[in-house]
Formats: C-alpha cells, structure tokens, sequence
C-alpha cells in the first residue's frame, strides 16, 4: 500500500480531521477507565463438584471419589479388576452384601465382559462411561474411610494377585487409587 492510498478506518479509531492531539489522551483515560472497571468485577472462581469437599471442609463420599476415577482415567477400558473395584465401592456404599440389580458394580461387571470380546478399542465400554454420575447412580452415598479403600483396593488387585504373594499396587488414577485419596484427604479434615 503507497501512502497516497486512503486506509479503511478501523473499528476502534476514529477518523478525525483535526490537527490536534488533545481528544486522545482522554479517549485512552476513558477506555482504561473501562477497562479498570471490568476487571474489579472479575471474581476467583472456586471449582465446585468434585473435589470441592477438600475445600470446604465436608467429606468426601464413595460417590464422589468414583467421579474422580472417571476423570482421571474415564478413557481407559473397564476390566474385570475395575469391576470389582466398581463393585466393592457400591457395596461399601450401600452396607448391603452385594451389588444392586442394575446398579454400577452390575454395570460395570457386564461391560468388562462384553470388552473381553471386543477387540477395537473404540468400541469398548470406558470407566467414563459407567461412572460419570456416580453421586446420583448410588443409591446410597457416604463419606469413604480407610477401610472403604482398602476394601475396594483389596477388590481391583484380586483377580491379579492370584497366586501371588506379593502385593499388588492399584492402577494409578484407578477407582482403587481414588478411594484411597479420598480416604486420605477425609482423615486429614
């Protein structure tokens, strides 16, 4: 472009015609002033959900600790270990003896059989898939103790320790490994 051309005028200049600078400096005062106003009203956000528990003082619960193991590794494919995970969480849960008729620890027990049959990856069932909601899908929801992760840790590792005598660790972001932070915040507050 020559600088003969004319310049299409831009959405935040205004073409004046004057020879003076004395409009600017009090257009650039206005505009900071805006500026300084919108960023008063900017508040910190404070993630809310899971999580929020260690925050604000509550426990937190089997339910919200299964959340987390869908976020942390709501990718991976449920097996049968996190079946059982998924299961002993539930029972633990509810203080029944064993998992509800259409609740998660079923769920999650059909879909690690259908998955042993599936050999595309996509197609498998994800631990997102079955718990994402956990809150609402147990019928009963309390605040996760040593032993409640211990009894879900116990359940993930099984069906690999056997024969073992060794123990086996939980799969990290796991429901094992959730319930166990879960635990550990809980005794710290």
């Amino acid at each position: 472009m020559s600088h003969q051309q004319l310049r299409k005028p831009q959405a935040d200049h205004e073409i004046s015609d004057h020879g003076d600078l004395s409009g600017v400096s009090s257009a650039v005062n206005d505009r900071s002033s805006v500026l300084e106003k919108s960023v008063e009203r900017l508040e910190p956000v404070v993630p809310t959900g899971i999580g929020s528990a260690a925050i604000d003082g509550d426990p937190i619960t089997i339910g919200e600790a299964l959340e987390a193991a869908a976020i942390a590794a709501g990718n991976k494919a449920v097996d049968q270990d996190d079946a059982a995970a998924i299961s002993a969480a539930e029972i633990r849960a509810s203080g029944e003896k064993s998992v509800r008729s259409g609740g998660m620890g079923e769920t999650a027990q059909a879909a690690a059989t259908f998955n042993s049959h599936v050999t595309r990856p996509q197609d498998k069932t994800k631990l997102s898939d079955i718990l994402t909601d956990a809150t609402e899908k147990l019928s009963v929801d309390k605040a996760v103790t040593k032993e409640d992760a211990e009894a879900v840790h116990a359940a993930e590792v099984q069906s690999t320790r056997r024969g073992e005598a060794e123990e086996v660790a939980a799969k990290p972001g796991g429901v094992a490994a959730s319930m166990a932070t879960a635990a550990n915040l809980n005794q710290q507050n």
